[in-house]
């Protein structure tokens, strides 16, 4: 969660009860010239004081460590303590409501001679040492962090304590903010097509949690994270997701956003407003405000919560460019009240996605030319997908398998089949074949992709768009080299083409 100036409306709210709260508490302090001494940015989870620019979600690494290990002020730890004998702090990477975060060097990392042993390690403040059942919560929030295998959200490998010490354990993360991304890249927006690899990452990260009934409750541009490489990261989901079970039992979460008086204004749903259970919803109008901001470069409704837009009757104005059907998608998804809203993060990607066909792999020509010269093959997996064998896998192998298998379905269900690259079904399934190659649902998978590309490139093939049909047919034949359906309507097409 953010913790910033009362200006900037990016930042989480923290109820006043909380902040009376910390200020009775000793809590770990940054000064002021170790945050504007920064050298590599990186971020993992909760806002936190502002850098010099005002970012409250940034951490920042001192060019001088020694210099910050002398100014930081800590009741128990301290610039080269350790934790659990295995954790050695190297520096403050930054402080918020929620806690201080430390780079960490792991030893077992280290001994191992793994290339990159240092990690961020989260160590929660005093209210939390002393609130065993708001701990208890957390950690099982934790629990649910650690089952979302997604790579579009922050991995967090461990929640543990030393002493009174509470802490998280997670990947550090080099590059922006969106919110950095933003202000300084976009200020005035960025075309959809240049968006979309973005709004995609995010959307599959939150319909990924959702399916496994984790609500994020605190989505905004602060808590996405754009890497050096251009992947997205969504941050947060162990600490400001917001789950609510109907059937409260002792071993389920029993804590969400508002139970902490915690939430972001400008990005926080009418109905969490209204303290109604978390819904999936919620996420949804976040993620309709984030990309409407990185389209426009502005917020929908200036920043103004939605309590406060309701009540205005205020409209998000028209993005120049946008396509109709991509700006009414937006709409449906911004609407204030629940029920008139996009129902699903699928359907919000179903009814914004992009709307091109992908290129011909291989020309009509081309394939009349390799059939006339007798030469035409197809490219085989090394395993047969179809080969129906059983072999012993590890659970860890297991829960790789079922983690894959899930997000292959997640793919499906959104329409991403065979692309993009990277981040879709048919790329699932195979990973889930590279550890057992003889998966019976992977295998299934891949031939409900070639029946689904059978039936397009059929249906493409009646309204006589030849070219469309026969890429078609390849994507399918990418899962399935043998699938006889696929074949003969090629066969067909080629003989037909080459009369």
């Amino acid at each position: 969660m953010s913790f910033n100036n009362d200006d900037d409306n990016d930042a989480t709210r923290i109820d006043p009860r909380i902040k009376k709260l910390q200020s009775e508490m000793t809590v770990l302090d940054i000064p002021t010239a170790v945050r504007q001494t920064a050298s590599t940015i990186v971020n993992v989870s909760d806002g936190l004081l502002p850098d010099s620019s005002g970012n409250a979600a940034t951490w920042l690494s001192s060019t001088n460590p020694e210099e910050k290990a002398s100014q930081v002020s800590a009741p128990s730890l301290k610039i080269g303590s350790v934790l659990k004998n295995r954790f050695i702090l190297r520096e403050v990477l930054g402080h918020g409501g929620m806690g201080t975060v430390f780079r960490a060097t792991d030893i077992i990392r280290q001994e191992a001679r793994d290339k990159s042993p240092d990690v961020a390690i989260k160590v929660l403040n005093e209210e939390f040492k002393h609130n065993p059942g708001f701990f208890i919560a957390l950690q099982r929030e934790t629990k649910k962090t650690l089952e979302l295998a997604h790579p579009n959200i922050i991995t967090v490998y461990d929640f543990d304590r030393d002493g009174d010490n509470f802490f998280m354990v997670m990947e550090i993360l080099k590059g922006q903010t969106l919110t950095q991304y933003i202000k300084d890249c976009v200020p005035t927006g960025t075309p959809f097509k240049k968006a979309w690899p973005i709004i995609q990452g995010l959307a599959l990260a939150l319909a990924y949690a959702h399916k496994r009934n984790i609500v994020h409750s605190d989505f905004k541009p602060g808590n996405v994270f754009i890497k050096e490489n251009g992947e997205v990261k969504v941050l947060d989901f162990g600490i400001a997701n917001a789950i609510q079970r109907s059937d409260q039992q002792s071993n389920e979460t029993i804590f969400n956003a508002k139970d902490l008086g915690a939430l972001t204004p400008a990005y926080a749903s009418l109905e969490m407003y209204e303290n109604q259970a978390p819904d999936p919803r919620d996420d949804l109008y976040a993620l309709a405000c984030v990309t409407y901001e990185l389209l426009s470069g502005k917020h929908p409704f200036g920043k103004l919560s939605a309590l406060k837009a309701l009540e205005l009757n205020l409209q998000p104005p028209p993005i120049p460019g946008l396509k109709r059907r991509q700006w009414k998608a937006l709409t449906h998804a911004l609407a204030f009240k629940r029920a008139q809203r996009t129902n699903s993060i699928s359907k919000f990607i179903d009814e914004i996605e992009p709307r091109s066909i992908p290129p011909v792999i291989i020309s009509i020509s081309a394939i009349a030319l390799l059939v006339a010269a007798g030469s035409y093959s197809y490219v085989y997996f090394n395993a047969d997908p179809l080969a129906d064998r059983v072999i012993s896998l590890t659970p860890v192998q297991q829960q790789k398998i079922n983690d894959l298998l899930e997000l292959a379905q997640i793919h499906y269900d959104v329409g991403f089949i065979t692309a993009p690259t990277g981040s879709n079904a048919l790329w699932a399934y195979r990973q889930v074949l590279e550890v057992d190659p003889y998966n019976k649902s992977a295998k299934k998978g891949l031939e409900k992709i070639a029946d689904l590309s059978e039936e397009q490139a059929t249906k493409l093939y009646e309204e006589n768009h030849i070219d469309e049909s026969l890429a078609k047919i390849e994507e399918g034949l990418e899962a399935i080299p043998k699938h006889e359906g696929l074949l003969a309507l090629k066969s067909k097409i080629v003989h037909q083409e080459t009369k």
